[in-house]
């Protein structure tokens, strides 16, 4: 039981994260979803420069390797501990982005697949 009057949040990661595999949840599973998450953000929305997926895989690979190089250098931006392996984990999660965003869902979805109107 909480003594306080609000009970803490649950923690998906970091060092209060208590779930199975621990050192693969914090140390890599992060390094593939969030790339992943941030390529399926640019494809929402409908600007035409964004819309070939070339274009998103090397503006969110180059964000996440900008990240992972300044962590070798000492900065602290989004993490500490620079990871070699880290590069790989963020190619996995731009690869898996890329095969939602050209074969998954324009499959499930009918307007994922709809071409992007021309620009005047």
């Amino acid at each position: 039981m909480y003594r306080g009057s609000r009970r803490p949040a649950p923690s998906f990661t970091g060092s209060a994260y208590h779930g199975p595999w621990p050192e693969l949840v914090n140390g890599y599973l992060l390094d593939v979803l969030v790339p992943l998450a941030f390529y399926l953000l640019l494809a929402l929305p409908e600007i035409p420069q964004l819309q070939p997926w070339p274009v998103k895989a090397i503006l969110v690979f180059g964000a996440a390797a900008s990240v992972e190089i300044a962590q070798f250098f000492g900065m602290s931006i989004l993490g500490r501990t620079f990871d070699p392996l880290d590069f790989a984990m963020y190619g996995l999660g731009v690869a898996l982005a890329v095969l939602l965003d050209t074969v998954v869902l324009p499959r499930m979805l009918p307007f994922w697949a709809a071409e992007p109107t021309a620009v005047t």
